[in-house]
């Protein structure tokens, strides 16, 4: 397979949200009865979860897309198969 999936910037993304996320989340807890710092909602809890939602569902996507690869996308075409026999001919691609 060619090494156009190498990198995936969903890992760091998700990653990133997923931390930020669970800090927030985790601080709105420790605050809430704060009036001076929340007037009707907890803003940083409801964030925080939603930071954390969105960082998951990044990384659930690119874990499936990652799983998805070793499933043989490039097999499921003429192009695929064509480009992967050529790249294996060239050395481009090394046997695992």
């Amino acid at each position: 397979m060619s090494g156009s999936t190498a990198l995936d910037v969903r890992w760091p993304i998700g990653g990133l949200f997923t931390a930020l996320g669970l800090l927030l989340a985790g601080y709105g807890l420790g605050t809430p009865g704060n009036q001076g710092q929340y007037t009707s909602v907890n803003i940083n809890l409801w964030w925080g979860l939603i930071m954390l939602l969105f960082g998951l569902l990044v990384l659930l996507g690119a874990w499936r897309s990652r799983r998805n690869l070793h499933g043989g996308l490039s097999a499921a075409s003429v192009e695929g198969r064509a480009t992967e026999g050529r790249e294996h001919r060239l050395g481009l691609e090394h046997e695992e």
